[in-house]
């Protein structure tokens, strides 16, 4: 039954056919749809940004090894944020890296031990304009409290809105503090910031504010710490915990500011000797009135001689409130594999050679590659000749180097009779340093490759991932129009995964990002590659279909896989894409595509979203009910 479907759609669609098997006698006809655009020279259709990044650790922060883990979220997590990269600091304290994020990203929410920061994005933030700078330990001080604001202080957090929580944001970690989220009423009395205390797990509160001043507040089911003005203006609420040389000790806290635009406040780490004396200070400060929540924190090697932490929320307070929840103070951590991640944050804790699962697009996302196949003739820019959803999972150990990766893809549609193949190349990897690759779908003869798996005669390492499209899906060869069209039977696209080991890991800023550059083969001719705009060909490629037909490619002014008027034949979409139907031209399907491409990407970066006047819905596939 199911063979005389594919049968009787076949011959109904034999006299349609010449839209995916056309000779481009038609190129000099009138230009419509995405033909008629005027698209600047440069642009290259990338629906993603390169956000160069410099991550700074505070000065009192030394590091033996690589350390720590550093997340990059697009919100933070309460909002929704997905997460982007993990890494390590290296030993120097400096995270230099970049990040290939949608254009259409508003936010980085950085989160590490030192603190945490909700950036928000200029739109004109690249390469060319320089790095984005997260420093969490410019102008750290080392003074102790005193009733005049003047002390040296660092600024790290920015305010975002409602409050992160402990339980949502830092699950994993130890907290060293007790009773830092102020749940329990339990308080105790010193003179001052000086006094001696105790390591009993209670917070102490200063004379100089005493208990009316300093109390445990419940607002609308929430308990925190609710600071007054006292006569003094000044004093603090302090808890003692144990600590050893050496210890990197973080504090990360939720401040509210409320009512006077000249209060302040400090987060101080005070470290004691086994006399109760002072020997080190590190704090951060806050300031002007916010009204909102503001996560807030930094990190501190304990100095020579240390055997106590106190852990003290300062205060000069004019009026209004200082508010105080979710205090988390971490110290040393188990590292069972010494690569420098603790087991709680290491995703491989016993495997000192991996430690983090980088995803892209990103941890729960699919991308999608969409190819028109007739390269270099003339296409009919439905983009759906193959469309190939995918998402990596890339192994970094702890000096943020590549180690291996899992692709997880599927065809989802095949508009085009055409028998095609898919492969990436990884740049600046030899085809010699891949260890060994699995799940592969090889069932043509038209390619040669090593014994490893790799495609043989490349300079960079090429995986293929299959070399017919058709052998991927549950459909004939040779089909036409597989998903792309609705009067005909829909077919259950697989997934599938590839696995790709290097012998010796490389950086992952040497690679590039995923997906690489992958490039499509058209119709088991090896030579005839379409990649990416911009995207340049692998050493098989074929240059005698430069400039042929409808392509427009010139090597020496790097000009690749465009034509004349700049259009392309693939494009990279950072979601899972909903496609135009057969013949449809993709102008008619995402209303705003044409005004993004004639903008050379400012205007309308998330055109392809399903949002109010985006789309004509008519005009994009929809899987059969």
């Amino acid at each position: 039954m199911k063979k005389l479907i594919y049968f009787t759609f076949f011959m109904t669609m034999l006299l349609g056919i010449s839209s995916c098997n056309k000779n481009n006698n038609d190129i000099d006809k009138p230009k419509t749809g995405i033909e008629s655009l005027q698209i600047p020279d440069g642009f290259l259709f990338e629906t993603t940004t390169e956000i160069p990044l410099s991550i700074k650790l505070p000065t009192s922060v030394t590091l033996e090894q690589p350390y720590g883990r550093v997340d990059i979220y697009d919100n933070t997590p309460v909002e929704g944020g997905k997460l982007l990269y993990s890494a390590a600091f290296p030993q120097n304290g400096l995270l230099e890296l970049s990040l290939s994020v949608p254009a259409a990203t508003r936010f980085l929410y950085v989160t590490c031990f030192a603190g945490t920061v909700l950036v928000e994005l200029n739109q004109q933030q690249t390469l060319k304009s320089g790095p984005l700078v997260i420093d969490f330990g410019d102008d750290m001080g080392f003074e102790p409290p005193m009733v005049t604001p003047e002390l040296k202080t660092m600024m790290t957090g920015q305010p975002f809105g409602e409050k992160q929580t402990y339980r949502q944001n830092r699950s994993v970690v130890v907290n060293l503090i007790e009773n830092g989220e102020f749940d329990v009423n339990d308080f105790g009395s010193i003179s001052d910031w000086s006094s001696p205390m105790i390591a009993d797990g209670r917070w102490y509160i200063t004379s100089t504010l005493g208990s009316n001043h300093a109390r445990q507040v419940q607002q609308a089911g929430e308990k925190f710490l609710r600071i007054t003005s006292s006569p003094a203006r000044y004093g603090g609420v302090a808890q003692l915990i144990p600590a050893s040389p050496g210890d990197l000790i973080t504090i990360n806290a939720n401040v509210k500011i409320i009512g006077n635009n000249n209060n302040i406040s400090w987060l101080f780490l005070i470290a004691r000797d086994g006399a109760g004396n002072s020997i080190g200070y590190y704090s951060l400060q806050t300031e002007g009135t916010s009204n909102n929540w503001r996560t807030r924190g930094f990190a501190a090697n304990m100095p020579f001689g240390t055997t106590h932490v106190q852990v003290l929320l300062w205060n000069h307070i004019y009026g209004g409130t200082i508010e105080y929840d979710n205090i988390i103070v971490t110290g040393p951590v188990t590292d069972s594999d010494g690569d420098g991640v603790d087991d709680e944050l290491d995703e491989y804790p016993n495997d000192s050679d991996r430690a983090f699962n980088v995803y892209y697009p990103n941890s729960e996302d699919f991308g999608t590659l969409a190819f028109e196949d007739l390269w270099p003739g003339k296409g009919d820019y439905d983009f759906n000749d193959l469309i190939l959803d995918y998402q990596f999972k890339q192994v970094l150990n702890s000096g943020n180097q590549l180690v291996e990766f899992y692709l997880d893809y599927q065809v989802r549609a095949i508009g085009a009779s055409l028998e095609n193949g898919f492969a990436i190349e990884i740049p600046g990897v030899d085809p010699a340093n891949i260890g060994s690759i699995s799940g592969q779908i090889l069932t043509e003869s038209y390619a040669s490759f090593n014994a490893n798996g790799t495609e043989a005669g490349q300079s960079n390492a090429v995986i293929m991932l299959f070399d017919n499209a058709f052998s991927t899906m549950d459909a004939p060869l040779g089909g036409f129009g597989i998903n792309t069209s609705p009067e005909a039977a829909y077919v259950e696209p697989v997934m599938r995964q590839m696995f790709v080991s290097l012998i010796n890991p490389v950086s992952v800023q040497q690679t590039g990002f995923a997906p690489y550059n992958p490039f499509l083969i058209v119709d088991k001719t090896r030579g005839r590659e379409v990649h990416l705009p911009g995207k340049t060909p692998t050493d098989l490629h074929d240059a005698s279909y430069f400039g042929e037909w409808f392509d427009d490619s010139d090597p020496a002014t790097g000009k690749y896989y465009q034509s004349e008027g700049n259009l392309p034949w693939a494009i990279n979409i950072p979601v899972q894409f909903d496609y135009p139907i057969e013949k449809v031209d993709i102008t008619n399907a995402y209303l705003n595509f044409g005004n993004w491409a004639e903008s050379g990407g400012s205007l309308f970066p998330d055109w392809y979203k399903d949002l109010s006047g985006y789309r004509d819905a008519s005009q994009i596939y929809q899987v059969p009910e």
